[in-house]
C-alpha cells in the first residue's frame, strides 16, 4: 500500500472507533434519560414525613441525597449529549492534521482533531487540537522544537507535520509539510465555496491568529483586523481554547459573547458547536441592557444605516456614549450621599402611607462614613420594620372588617361541620385579616425590596441637568440643543422607554445609588465587531464583572457610528492593567485581484497584504440605462446558474430602500429563488440574496454584485468605506454594476484592477 492508502486505513479505523463509542453513549444517554424520568417522577411524589422530628429530619436527608443523585446523572446526560455531538462531527473528519516526534529517543505519532478520542486501551489516537502539544502542529518546525506542558518547556525533535483534508471519511488531499500551514493546502481551503455559517479554521490556524487563540494570561486583549483576516474565527477558536484550557473551573455559562446584531449571531451560531462547545450565551448588547432594565423597553434604535452611509455623528449621543459622563456621575452620586437621592411617596390606593420626608430622614439617620448604595440597605431594612406596624395599623381600617365579615361567613358556609368557638372565630378572623393586609401591601413590599422608594428616573433626568455648560460648549452642543433631548428623554420615560444609550447610563446610576445583582457571573467577556461598542458599554462591563477577563475584536474601517472607540479609551478604561495588542493585516478571504482593488478605497497606511490566492478581477458593468443593467444581471445569473450552483450570492446594495426596489423590479418567477434582507432579525435561508451594504458587515459570499454604484449614491469619504465594506465581502468573484454614470470612486480606479464592460 502506498502512503495514502495507509492514511486512508486509519481514517477508516478511526472513525469505526468514534462509530462505536457514539454507540455506547448514546444507549447510555437513553438509559440514564429514562433512570432520570423515573427519579423525578419519585422526587414528585415524595413526601417530608412531619410525624416526629426524627422522622422529619430522616425525610429531609433522603430527599436532599435524592435531589444530588438526580444532579449528577443531569450532569452525566449533558456532558454525554455534548461528546455524542462532538462525535458525530468527528465521524465525518476525524482529524485534519499529523505530527511525528521524537521525545526522550522515542518516537510517537498524534493526529489533531477537534476533540480528544481513545482506543479501548485509553491510548491517545486523536488529540484535541487545543492541548499544549499540538502546538507542535500550529508553530512548530522540523528538527528542534519545544511545546510547553503545565510548568514546564519539553524539547522534542519534529519530524513530520502532515496536513488532511477529509470529507464524509475520505482523504481528498494531504501533504507534507514544514510550514505552520502549507501554502497551497491553505489556498485549497480558501477556494472552497462558502456557506450560510461561519466555518471553524483548526485546520488552517495562521501563526498570528493561534498567539491571539493560545494566550491564557492576558486579561485585556485588543485585536484589530482587516476584512477576511480570520479575526472573528480567531476570537471564536479562543472561546473555545479558554473553554478547554480552564476546563476544571470555567463553565460555558461563565462567557458572556457579544456580536453586533441576530443576523451575525446566527452566521457564526454552529462555529462553537462545531469544536465541541455549547451552552455560550451569544448576544446583543440591547438584549444585554433589555435584561437589565425590565422595567423599561429599549427605544427603537436611530437609524444604523443612516449612520454607516453617513459617517455623520450625533453630538449629543457620542456624549452620552463616551466617559466623560461616566466619570461624572461618581461626582455627582457622591456630592449627593450627604441629603440623599430623590425618594418617592410609597402609597395605598392613592393615599400616602409612607412621605418620601420621612424616608429622607430614616436615610440621613443611617451611617454618614457608609457609601450610598450601603446606607440604601440599610433604610430597605428599616422601611421593612415599619411595614410590618403599617400592617398592624391598617387591620383596624374599616374596610379589613367589612371584608373580614364576608370572608368568616364563607369559612362556615364551605365547613358546616367544624366545631364552632368564639375563640376559634377570633383566630379564623385574625388570620384572614392578616391575609387580607398582606396581599394589599404586597405591592408597597416589592417597591421597597426592589428600591421602588427611590425616584431614579427622575434623578437620572437631575444628573443630567447638572451636566456643565461648559462641556456641553466643548462638546459642540448648545443648552437649547441639549434641554430639547431632556424633554424628548422625559417623555420617553414617561412612556416606559429609554434610548439604548441612555439605557447604559440610567444603570450605572442605579448601581451607585442601591445594590444591583446580576444573575449570570461572567469570567469571560468576549466582544466582537467592537467598532459597534461604545466605551460607555465597556464601563458598564467593567463595572458589573472587575474581575473578567476581556476580549474585544473588530476593523476600524468598517465602523458604523461616528462615535468614540473602544481604541481611542483604551488607556482610560483600563488604566491599571496592560492591553495586548494583535494587529491581523493579511486578508485570508478574497482573492488577490479584490483585495487589490479594495485597497484603493483605503488610505495608503491602512492598505491591506493578500494571500496569493489568484482569480478573476473585479468587473465594472456600466450602462446609460438601469433596464439594460438589471438585464445584464438577471441574464448573468442565468448564464452562471450551473457553474456557481454550490456559491453563496449576495447582491449589495447601499441603501435598504434600494434593495426593495430592486427586489421588486425582479421578475415574480426569481421571488422564490432571491432573499430579501433588509432586517437584522432576519437569517440567511437561501443562495442568492439581496441585503443594504449595512448589515453585510462581516459576512462573507463567493461573489457580490454591488448594485447601482453611480455617481450620485457614491462620492464621499465616507462612501469609500462603504464601498471597501461591500467589495471585501466577496470571496472569489466581485462585479459593479453602475446605472449611467459610474462613481467616480470606482471609475478613477487603476485600469489593470478592474475590466469594464459598457453595455
Amino acid at each position: 500500500m502506498n502512503e495514502k492508502q495507509i492514511e486512508q486505513q486509519h481514517v477508516t479505523e478511526t472513525i469505526t472507533l468514534i462509530n462505536l463509542e457514539k454507540q455506547l453513549l448514546s444507549q447510555q444517554n437513553k438509559q440514564a434519560a429514562q433512570e432520570m424520568e423515573q427519579q423525578s417522577k419519585e422526587t414528585s411524589a415524595f413526601k417530608i414525613r412531619t410525624g416526629s422530628n426524627e422522622s422529619f429530619y430522616e425525610s429531609v436527608v433522603e430527599y436532599r441525597q435524592h435531589e444530588q443523585e438526580l444532579l449528577i446523572k443531569y450532569n452525566s446526560v449533558a456532558t454525554q449529549e455534548k461528546r455524542i455531538k462532538t462525535l458525530t462531527t468527528m465521524s465525518d473528519s476525524p482529524y485534519f492534521a499529523r505530527i511525528d516526534f521524537k521525545e526522550e529517543n522515542e518516537v510517537e505519532t498524534l493526529y489533531l482533531g477537534i476533540a480528544s478520542l481513545r482506543n479501548k486501551d485509553e491510548e491517545t489516537l486523536v488529540i484535541d487540537w487545543r492541548a499544549p502539544i499540538a502546538n507542535l502542529y500550529y508553530e512548530g518546525e522540523l528538527g528542534e522544537a519545544y511545546y510547553e506542558s503545565v510548568d514546564e518547556q519539553l524539547q522534542v525533535e519534529l519530524l513530520l507535520k502532515r496536513q488532511f483534508k477529509i470529507k464524509e471519511g475520505q482523504i481528498l488531499s494531504m501533504v507534507d509539510t514544514s510550514e505552520a500551514i502549507n501554502d497551497d493546502f491553505l489556498l485549497e481551503i480558501l477556494d472552497e465555496a462558502s456557506s450560510s455559517r461561519m466555518k471553524n479554521i483548526v485546520a488552517t490556524i495562521q501563526k498570528s491568529q493561534n498567539q491571539i487563540i493560545r494566550d491564557s494570561q492576558s486579561k485585556v486583549m485588543l485585536i484589530e483586523g482587516i476584512a477576511g483576516s480570520g479575526k472573528t474565527s480567531a476570537l471564536l477558536q479562543r472561546v473555545a481554547f479558554i473553554l478547554y484550557h480552564n476546563r476544571k473551573w470555567l463553565e460555558s455559562e461563565q462567557v458572556l459573547l457579544f456580536s453586533p446584531n441576530h443576523l451575525f449571531t446566527d452566521y457564526i451560531s454552529t462555529v462553537l458547536p462545531s469544536l465541541g462547545e455549547s451552552g455560550i450565551p451569544t448576544q446583543t448588547f440591547r438584549n444585554y441592557i433589555e435584561q437589565l432594565l425590565p422595567g423599561l423597553e429599549l427605544k427603537e434604535e436611530v437609524n444604523r444605516e443612516e449612520l454607516f452611509l453617513s459617517g455623520d455623528e450625533n453630538k449629543i449621543e457620542r456624549l452620552k456614549s463616551g466617559l466623560y459622563l461616566v466619570k461624572q456621575m461618581t461626582r455627582y452620586t457622591k456630592a449627593i450621599t450627604e441629603f440623599g437621592p430623590l425618594f418617592r411617596d410609597l402609597k395605598l390606593d392613592g393615599r400616602i402611607v409612607v412621605p418620601k420626608e420621612k424616608i429622607r430622614g430614616w436615610y440621613q439617620a443611617t451611617n454618614v462614613q457608609l457609601p450610598m448604595y450601603q446606607r440604601m440597605v440599610l433604610l430597605q431594612t428599616k422601611l421593612m420594620n415599619k411595614l410590618g406596624g403599617l400592617q398592624n395599623e391598617e387591620r383596624k381600617q374599616s374596610w379589613v372588617k367589612e371584608m373580614v365579615d364576608i370572608k368568616i361567613e364563607e369559612v362556615f358556609e364551605a365547613n358546616p361541620d367544624m366545631d364552632y368557638t368564639e375563640e376559634k372565630e377570633k383566630s379564623i378572623r385574625k388570620k384572614i385579616a392578616k391575609q387580607l393586609v398582606e396581599k394589599k401591601f404586597r405591592k408597597i413590599e416589592r417597591l421597597i425590596q426592589n428600591y421602588r422608594f427611590i425616584n431614579a428616573q427622575k434623578q437620572y433626568l437631575h444628573f443630567l441637568q447638572n451636566v456643565s455648560p461648559k462641556i456641553l460648549a466643548d462638546k459642540g452642543i448648545t443648552q437649547e440643543q441639549w434641554n430639547d433631548s431632556l424633554k424628548e428623554l422625559r417623555q420617553h420615560l414617561k412612556n416606559k422607554e429609554i434610548p439604548q444609550e441612555d439605557a447604559v447610563l440610567f444603570f450605572l446610576l442605579l448601581k451607585k445609588l442601591h445594590p444591583v445583582d446580576v444573575l449570570q457571573k461572567a469570567r469571560y467577556i468576549f466582544v466582537d465587531e467592537m467598532q459597534d461598542f461604545s466605551p460607555a458599554q465597556v464601563a458598564l462591563l467593567r463595572q458589573l464583572y472587575p474581575k473578567a477577563n476581556m476580549t474585544f475584536c473588530g476593523d476600524l474601517n468598517q465602523k458604523v457610528f461616528g462615535n468614540e472607540t473602544i481604541v481611542a479609551s483604551i488607556n482610560d478604561l483600563f488604566p491599571e492593567q496592560p492591553v495586548t495588542r494583535f494587529q491581523l493585516t493579511t486578508s485570508y478571504r478574497s482573492t488577490k485581484e479584490i483585495t487589490d482593488f479594495a485597497n484603493q478605497f483605503l488610505a495608503q497606511e491602512e492598505q491591506v497584504e493578500t494571500t496569493a490566492r489568484d482569480g478573476k478581477l473585479p468587473t465594472l458593468v456600466q450602462s446609460s440605462k438601469e433596464g439594460d443593467t438589471l438585464n445584464w444581471l438577471l441574464k448573468h445569473l442565468t448564464e452562471t446558474k450551473e457553474q456557481a450552483q454550490y456559491w453563496r450570492t449576495a447582491i449589495i446594495c447601499k441603501h435598504a430602500e434600494d434593495c426593495q426596489d430592486l427586489y421588486d423590479k425582479l421578475p415574480s418567477t426569481l421571488h422564490s429563488e432571491v432573499q430579501l434582507i433588509v432586517d437584522e432579525d432576519d437569517f440567511m435561508k437561501r443562495s442568492l440574496i439581496i441585503i443594504p451594504a449595512y448589515l453585510a458587515k462581516g459576512l462573507e459570499f463567493d461573489r457580490v454584485f454591488a448594485w447601482n454604484v453611480g455617481a450620485e449614491t457614491f462620492s464621499t469619504e465616507q462612501d469609500k468605506l462603504v464601498l471597501y465594506t461591500i467589495c471585501t465581502r466577496a470571496m472569489h468573484e466581485l462585479t459593479l454594476l453602475a446605472n449611467q454614470q459610474a462613481s467616480q470612486l470606482v471609475a478613477n480606479q487603476n485600469a489593470n484592477l478592474v475590466e469594464t464592460i459598457q453595455l
